[in-house]
């Protein structure tokens, strides 16, 4: 009997609140957040369900090759509307040896962002365990981090072991590795859910990994999507926002219809919508595979196994991230 091939997945996502805000996640293989397909005949089956099943299939060979059954990403959308705690997350070696886990590699993509709004990102100048202990107990560690005032269309790599958060009324777009390993530093004096962070991580259990060093200047311009780059084989629609070995994320203004090849890639790819509408259609569907339509706050998964498709706008000024998994030479995997 033919196995039936996998189709593109709009995903129901998973919206936590907290007294600071939201944060919804659009995409998770995380066993407590694990997002749902909303359509289609794998209607229901979470993340992890589809890994688990599908393997290679879902991610492609290389990335299987690299992570298993763990999928490799996450995206989320978060809504701060007061004082985000101040948090910082492992590298991938230190994780793995600690917690078999993945570490986590962020980017922040600012869709909007309102007067007085800021973003705490890394040390000012070299500092070290002590001086941060005292003024995180006090509540005074903003003083001893970047103050930036964000823009709508701003974006920022937060590498490991960087103290980060945002303050104000700001909305952003979360790429990272698939782990959970936040560890709370600051909590500037309000509840923090258990929910959001596990106890355990906490400032003393991160002391072993944060960054006391000055954050170099080039990861405080806050570059704005008109100065990534674009290859002499993108379109003109796409610009190339940050490439690493974890992921890369791209962002693609959809004037006209794009016609993505399978050739180009061995890796699932996930396109949210930042602004405006648009519909994924696969180039040769069956009668069973139904069609991706999105609005801004929407994520949708196109698993490796799918050949060519089109993305087609359904809004004026529609705006795409797209977010994938280049190729990575094969090495034991993280998991």
């Amino acid at each position: 009997m033919e196995e039936k091939k996998l189709y593109p997945f709009r995903l129901c996502s998973i919206r936590d609140e907290y007294s600071w805000g939201s944060e919804e996640f659009l995409l998770a293989d995380l066993g407590y957040r694990d997002t749902l397909v909303h359509e289609g005949w794998l209607a229901g089956n979470t993340m992890g369900e589809l890994m688990e099943t599908y393997l290679d299939r879902m991610v492609g060979d290389d990335v299987f090759d690299w992570y298993g059954r763990q999928f490799p990403f996450q995206l989320k959308m978060l809504k701060v509307k007061g004082k985000m705690p101040l948090r910082v997350s492992p590298p991938d070696d230190y994780a793995r040896n600690c917690c078999d886990a993945l570490g986590k590699e962020i980017f922040w993509y600012v869709v909007s962002a309102g007067k007085g709004s800021r973003l705490l990102l890394g040390f000012k100048r070299d500092t070290d365990a002590g001086d941060f202990c005292e003024a995180c107990a006090d509540g005074g560690a903003d003083a001893m981090l970047n103050i930036l005032e964000p823009r709508s269309g701003q974006y920022f790599r937060i590498p490991p072991g960087t103290p980060h958060c945002a303050w104000g009324d700001v909305s952003i777009i979360e790429v990272s590795e698939s782990s959970a390993m936040d560890y709370c530093l600051c909590d500037w004096g309000q509840p923090v859910s258990t929910e959001e962070f596990d106890p355990a991580l906490d400032l003393a259990a991160a002391l072993d990994f944060i960054n006391f060093a000055q954050l170099p200047g080039e990861l405080l311009k806050g570059r704005s999507s008109d100065e990534g780059k674009r290859s002499g084989d993108e379109p003109e629609q796409v610009t190339r926002l940050l490439k690493l070995p974890q992921f890369s994320v791209s962002l693609l203004k959809l004037t006209d219809a794009m016609k993505i090849g399978s050739e180009h890639f061995d890796s699932c790819i996930a396109y949210t919508c930042v602004n405006g509408a648009f519909e994924l259609r696969v180039a040769e569907p069956d009668e069973e595979t139904p069609v991706a339509r999105l609005r801004a706050g929407e994520t949708v998964l196109v698993p490796a196994e799918c050949a060519d498709f089109f993305l087609l706008p359904a809004a004026d000024n529609t705006v795409l991230l797209e977010t994938l998994v280049e190729h990575r030479a094969p090495e034991d995997s993280y998991l």
